[in-house]
């Protein structure tokens, strides 16, 4: 069995162990991949090892091989950081009363996330078949009319129809295929990942301060023109550093462990791919059916229904428990983005070295479960410091479970449907939407009522996780082996056969 422990453990911990000693510095690293970006035009700007060593800091950033996902990312997430915490504030001005801010908040946000789950399947075969460039730029743009337009949405049904749009136009599904695209290997896909999430963290430290130190001076109006304006910078970085391509239908930036000195992909792995893998990919539908893939959007609904339902707690127990600010609330969002900092880059890659992608998914999961019980008290979620440290814990145990689920989504698309990488890119996002559009509404309501029964929601949706897997016949402390790996680990079994043939015959 592909993931059967007995199969799979004693081979995979050697590429778990090099993953594990993947250098953690405090910014993403520049990988050079050195090959194509495959179907449209996501080609990576080159850089040789040398040249980029000896280049000024600025050099570097612009050669960069994930820059223009992260720009793109950075762009949304602070747009969404700011409108997050001000929005209930927001509707306070307009003369609501607490109970409506609270049902209102939810609707906004869900109505969000609902034009998301809609809009990324569009957005990811927009991707493959025009390229990221395009499906970049598209939505970005749209992001600098629709946060121009929440600036002057004074009534709340135009608010919620303006962020549906939003919602429709989100650039991260073309951000996320853009830098998974860039990848070829499990440590570079960590590092894309966390790429991706470094610019959500940057996103949501900027956003937080910007709200603590300028909500008073800018306010709702301002807040919004000023994201226009970032993410009119954004869509700049990405018209200019993603060049155009033809499109090519050759599979490329297969997930393997095998490269050569220069970075490109060795004649092992390339013989490995040729005869292991199948010469046409698998229909894109078929892929939504197999066991990986459904264990993986279960989890990603899971962890949008976390990240947004907590969101939306936090915000409104900062503003109606504890009677903060939204000074305040701003600041107190500093912990997202340091917490996720630390998972990322200290915490995150040691431990799939040591456990692999599928045992971190399931030991986090059982982590956040037992936060969430804990949150669920009233005498931790009533008080400064319990919310406050909760909200580190949790956000710790999410992004755990987060990071490598997304890495999941580049190994289900080498294994099965190469060219179809956008499209599977953008089916993960519509549950991860899917999530984030049903708990900040249920989350809301269920606020009104208890904030215990919020929390038990999250509880029971992070339950769901070691369910799937359990249904679909995944491993929960092993990984799959590619079809590279697979081959690999043949070709050494073999040269060991004939070894030790040729000792008996001598």
């Amino acid at each position: 069995s592909r993931t059967g422990v007995s199969g799979v453990m004693p081979r995979a911990a050697g590429v778990r162990e090099e993953i594990g000693d993947m250098a953690m510095s405090p910014a993403p690293e520049m990988v050079d991949s050195g090959i194509s970006d495959g179907p449209g035009d996501d080609a990576v700007p080159e850089g040789g090892g040398d040249a980029s060593q000896n280049a000024s800091c600025g050099t570097k950033l612009v050669m960069h091989p994930f820059l223009p996902g992260m720009a793109a990312c950075f762009a949304d997430y602070l747009g969404m950081s700011m409108l997050t915490p001000a929005l209930p504030y927001f509707l306070a001005d307009l003369g609501m009363p607490p109970h409506k801010v609270a049902t209102w908040t939810g609707a906004v946000t869900t109505a969000q996330y609902a034009g998301a789950a809609c809009g990324n399947m569009i957005v990811g075969a927009m991707g493959d078949s025009l390229g990221s460039r395009t499906a970049m730029g598209a939505t970005l743009a749209g992001d600098v009319l629709l946060f121009a337009a929440t600036a002057f949405s004074t009534n709340v049904a135009l608010l919620t129809t303006v962020r549906c749009f939003a919602g429709l136009s989100s650039p991260l599904v073309a951000s996320l295929h853009y830098i998974l695209r860039s990848a070829s290997t499990k440590k570079e896909t960590l590092r894309g990942v966390n790429a991706y999430s470094a610019s959500v963290n940057i996103g949501y430290a900027f956003g937080g301060v910007i709200v603590g130190v300028g909500y008073d001076a800018l306010g709702w109006a301002g807040l919004m023109l000023l994201s226009s304006g970032i993410a009119g910078i954004a869509l700049v970085v990405v018209l200019v550093l993603v060049p155009r391509n033809t499109p090519e239908k050759n599979v490329k930036g297969t997930l393997n462990e095998e490269t050569g000195e220069d970075g490109v992909t060795s004649p092992n792995t390339r013989a490995a791919h040729e005869t292991a893998a199948p010469k046409k990919s698998v229909d894109v539908y078929g892929v939504y059916k197999t066991g990986a893939m459904v264990s993986h959007m279960v989890t990603a609904v899971n962890v949008g229904y976390q990240f947004m339902g907590f969101l939306v707690l936090f915000t409104l127990m900062s503003k109606q428990i504890l009677g903060w600010s939204a000074a305040q609330l701003g600041w107190s969002f500093m912990a997202i983005p340091i917490a996720n900092t630390f998972a990322m880059y200290y915490f995150i890659p040691p431990l799939i070295g040591k456990l692999g992608v599928h045992a971190l998914i399931t030991y986090s999961s059982v982590c956040t479960a037992i936060v969430l019980g804990a949150f669920a008290l009233p005498a931790v979620h009533t008080s400064v410091v319990g919310i406050l440290a909760v909200t580190f814990c949790l956000i710790l145990c999410v992004v755990t479970v987060q990071v490598p689920n997304q890495m999941r989504i580049k190994i289900i698309a080498d294994e099965y449907a190469p060219e179809q990488m956008g499209k599977i890119t953008g089916a993960s996002r519509v549950c991860f939407a899917f999530g984030q559009t049903l708990s900040p509404i249920a989350c809301a309501v269920l606020y009104t009522i208890h904030p215990s029964l919020a929390i038990g929601s999250m509880f029971l949706s992070v339950l769901c996780v070691p369910m799937a897997f359990f249904l679909c016949k995944q491993n929960f402390f092993a990984d799959p082996m590619t079809k590279a790996e697979e081959f690999a680990f043949a070709k050494r079994d073999k040269n060991e056969n004939e070894q030790s043939g040729d000792a008996t015959r001598v």
